[in-house]
């Protein structure tokens, strides 16, 4: 299982992947660590990533991009509409208000949710993964920006869903760059006092600045301030349209008329404001823009900043907003990092270094970092990896607000400030006497987010309305949701009965039983006429009041034991809490069975794309085969094909090209398959007398090698091979022979035979006879020697009269006790007796 981090970018995505020596990006097939993060739907396939990019410019109404900036809004949101004129492809209003496009795939019109666009771009960054990875990637972090509202960050988990993948956690950008920042410098970090960094991050088509306070046991992110206005495409547009005014003047064209056209200078402005990072000035060159006129122009770096004068403005307010708000001393701020891919404009720079009054520092990868981060939180959450502690508190970027009728009156009340620290959890109490209905907002726009439908619920007796406790949280991915709500209800305490007659016998039992019985708790409130019950669970009471835990209650005498059961009152209350049923539903999100339908569909739409893959890998070896085949007839196949089948051959291979460009140009995988087998067979017997031909005389001296080897062995009388016996010797030297003269008259064959016929010797047939000459006599050649004789068994000593030796023949070792029956140790293999035979020579 692989641990991935995903940065999905407005223009660009990059991917990372954990492993156990560090985290990598990962390079997709261009060897390029960005991906465009484009979708282009065509007749037969949709083209994702770089390749779908390549069709903007020939098929822009057909190819999906910016969809970041329409994701999770409705089609009437002020921003949708402002983005609309930018876009060269068809977004309408879906049935349910959110924005959908409208793109021609397979030869008919489709409507697809941003969602489903969303996660075709996340099926491309999941399948750089597997291919990096060889395994399923499934658990995964992805990055969202700041300014995503609940209602956007549902929608990419949403979207998520219909990719195939598990999000284990929406991060924010500059969250996840301070992570990638912070936890490599945390045994750097001191443990208390807090040190603050501030991260700019000026991307593509917005800006965000983060403060976040450092401590070796990890992170808390102070502010969050954004900008979805401002970014680095903004200073394209500008320059966008000085040369649109400008081409107008000098060739009356309206550019912006012509989304070839426009897309065309676009990318031409973009190039030039890369360019001006580090140059002066910079020129351009289009080649028939419009009615085949060539335009051309050049830009100076003043002018560019002159134009973007408004656009530093307001970076500078936002840099400042952020600064008063996070109120910290910009003397407490030990550095300022910038990332981004639009942080290279000069002015830009001197604009952060200005309000925060140090210089700007780069030591992060300006594009790679927020994937970094995204991956190094991803394997922080899964269990795959053990990761360094390292706490992560985030800041809200919006105010969540609830609103509920509080007696005919709708209240809101605050329940998380923006910037509050998250994940958090908070406990409202309401009273409350029937079912109601409590509404979510975000507080800066007035978005409705949910609607809960709470009850129904009991009223407790004796009283106007129950008491209820809702547990609200806002979770990992930035999303707020009421968890449980409980209604509340204490028990006042029973009074107990008094008890009269007691006896002797009795008193004593009695008072250990009331010293029992006030030890673990209270007893249960209820009716007064109710029986007291025992044994009540501890995780269903609150202890109000009573003795101390614990503690041994006074024994009194036997009478006064008896007296204190009878009039002695239990003070403590118990709390009952219920379960309070209620039903949520969320306004901006989309429902469970229109997830499953869209992932189905981003299924059925995998499947034709990878059908269409292996139809075009078929059609391509068609393709390929036919030409190379009618070069090498010309070439290195020339020598092995006659002249009447030379040409017949290149005659079919043209008809067979005239039809693959003509009819089937658009066919099934099975056709190519087939018509690749027919060429096959035209090819193959030529292919087959050339490759016999190369190989073959490896093949005769491989086993001309081996016979001549073993002939010489069998003639070897070296006493080493003296136990070959010469009946092996004799069949040894037959099967070399047998295979020399085998040899012999097959090339004498195939001397004679034409190189435009199949060949007589053939190399599988040179090593199959090698290897028959191995099987027979190799187990002969390598036998071992036989091991030498076993030495003589020692004589032994003549048997002693039996009335035994005298104390003079008794030897020593046996007179102090040796025992008289023990066998002498035989000597060592390797160390022979002295009258042992004496080895047979090898």
């Amino acid at each position: 299982m692989s641990v991935v981090g995903i940065d999905v970018g407005n223009n660009a995505s990059c991917c990372a992947l954990a492993r156990k020596r560090g985290v990598d990006v990962i390079l997709n097939k261009e060897s390029s660590r960005e991906t465009p993060s484009v979708v282009n739907f065509s007749e037969r396939m949709r083209l994702t990533g770089t390749d779908g990019a390549a069709k903007m410019g020939m098929a822009p109404a057909n190819t999906v991009h910016s969809l970041k900036r329409l994701l999770g809004r409705k089609f009437k949101d002020p921003m949708v509409q402002t983005e609309l004129p930018r876009l060269p492809f068809s977004v309408t209003e879906a049935p349910d208000g959110r924005c959908q496009v409208n793109v021609q795939y397979m030869n008919e019109p489709h409507s697809f949710s941003i969602e489903q666009c969303m996660a075709m771009v996340l099926v491309d960054q999941k399948r750089l993964a597997e291919v990096e990875s060889g395994v399923s990637a499934v658990d995964c972090v992805l990055s969202v920006p700041a300014s995503y509202t609940e209602s956007q960050r549902m929608a990419m988990l949403n979207a998520s869903t219909i990719a195939g993948l598990n999000c284990l956690r929406l991060i924010n950008e500059n969250t996840a760059t301070a992570l990638a920042y912070g936890i490599y410098k945390a045994t750097e970090l001191p443990e208390h006092e807090p040190v603050y960094v501030a991260f700019v991050d000026v991307g593509h088509s917005m800006s965000q600045v983060s403060i976040v306070g450092f401590k070796r046991s990890g992170m808390e992110v102070k502010l969050h301030a954004f900008d979805e206005y401002l970014g680095g495409r903004d200073f394209d547009e500008l320059v966008f349209t000085h040369f649109c005014e400008e081409i107008k003047a000098q060739h009356k064209l309206d550019i912006r008329s012509n989304k070839k056209a426009s897309f065309k200078l676009r990318t031409a402005c973009e190039k030039m404001k890369k360019m001006l990072s580090a140059n002066a000035e910079a020129p351009y060159n289009i080649e028939c823009i419009m009615e085949d006129i060539d335009v051309k122009g050049m830009i100076k770096r003043e002018q560019l900043e002159e134009l973007s004068k408004p656009i530093i403005e307001k970076f500078k307010a936002l840099l400042q907003q952020a600064v008063a708000k996070c109120g910290i001393d910009l003397a407490k701020i030990a550095s300022v990092e910038i990332v981004g891919s639009a942080t290279r404009t000069p002015a830009l720079v001197r604009t952060v270094e200005e309000v925060f009054q140090k210089g700007a520092s780069r030591t992060l990868n300006a594009k790679e970092v927020v994937c970094r981060g995204a991956a190094l939180q991803c394997a922080m959450l899964s269990p795959v990896f053990k990761v360094r502690e390292f706490d992560i508190v985030d800041a809200c970027p919006y105010t969540l607000e609830l609103e509920w009728d509080k007696e005919g009156v709708m209240t809101k009340q605050s329940i998380f400030e923006a910037n509050s620290p998250f994940p958090n959890s908070k406990m409202l109490t309401l009273l409350r006497s029937k079912p109601f209905t409590v509404n979510a907002y975000t507080a800066e726009n007035g978005e409705k987010l949910a609607e809960y439908q709470v009850g129904p619920f009991e009223v407790p007796a004796g009283k106007e309305k129950a008491t209820l406790k809702a547990k609200v949280r806002m979770n990992l991915h930035g999303i707020s949701a009421v968890e449980s709500i409980q209604s509340i209800e204490e028990e006042a305490p029973a009074p107990s009965e008094e008890v009269k007659d007691v006896k002797m016998e009795e008193a004593d039992a009695a008072a250990a039983a009331n010293a029992d019985a006030s030890a673990p708790g209270p007893a249960p409130e209820g009716d007064a006429n109710a029986a007291p019950q025992t044994g009540a669970s501890p995780m269903d009471t609150e202890s109000t009041g009573g003795p101390e835990a614990g503690a041994a209650p006074q024994q009194p005498p036997p009478s006064a034991a008896a007296t204190d059961a009878a009039k002695k009152t239990d003070k403590k209350r118990r709390v009952k809490k219920h379960d309070v049923p209620f039903t949520v539903k969320l306004l901006n999100a989309l429902d469970a069975k229109q997830v499953e339908a869209f992932f189905e569909q981003e299924c059925q739409m995998q499947a034709q794309d990878k059908l269409q893959e292996e139809t075009s890998e078929r059609k391509n070896a068609l393709e390929g085969y036919i030409l190379s085949l009618r070069n090498k007839i010309y070439e290195k196949f020339a020598p092995f094909v006659k002249e009447s089948e030379k040409e017949a051959i290149i005659g079919k291979l043209q008809v067979a090209e005239d039809w693959l460009y003509d009819e089937g140009e658009d066919v099934n995988k099975s056709v190519y398959a087939a018509k690749l087998d027919e060429m096959k067979l035209l090819g193959g017997p030529i292919e087959e007398r050339y490759m016999e031909n190369e190989n073959r005389p490896a093949a005769i001296q491989a086993l001309r090698s081996s016979a001549e080897s073993y002939a010489t062995f069998a003639q070897n009388t070296s006493p080493q091979y003296a136990h070959i016996t010469p009946e092996e010797r004799e069949t040894i030297a037959k099967e070399a022979t047998s295979a020399l003269i085998w040899l012999e008259e097959k090339m004498a064959l195939q001397t004679a035979q034409c190189k435009t016929e199949m060949p007589v010797l053939r190399t599988e047939d040179c090593y199959k006879k090698r290897d028959t000459l191995e099987r027979v006599c190799k187990p002969i050649a390598t036998k071992p020697a036989p091991k030498p004789a076993a030495p003589p068994p020692q004589p032994q000593a003549q048997q002693q009269p039996a009335q035994g030796p005298t104390a003079e023949e008794v030897p020593a070792q046996q007179q102090e006790g040796a025992s008289p029956m023990e066998e002498e140790q035989p000597a060592p293999q390797d160390q022979p007796a002295a009258n042992a035979a004496p080895e047979a020579p090898k």
